[in-house]
């Protein structure tokens, strides 16, 4: 799936405050609790497209986007 750039630096954004809070094992440092505390109130957003985001390979997806990109000359 295409995803534009803002989109992607949106995803890197929210998966930079995943790494920050996001704690396995943890009942109250898990990905719902992340998203409800951290992310949501700074980037409204459902928990399904929270999830969604996490899952996503900006790398990969910023070398297609590349590749697809044309140029002038």
């Amino acid at each position: 799936m295409g995803y534009h750039r803002n989109t992607l630096r949106r995803i890197g954004l929210v998966c930079d405050i995943v790494r920050q809070h996001y704690e396995p094992g943890r009942r109250d440092r898990c990905y719902k609790e992340v998203w409800r505390r951290y992310v949501y109130p700074v980037y409204p957003m459902c928990y399904r497209t929270f999830l969604n985001y996490i899952g996503v390979n900006i790398e990969n997806e910023q070398k297609k986007n590349a590749a697809h990109q044309l140029t002038l000359f």
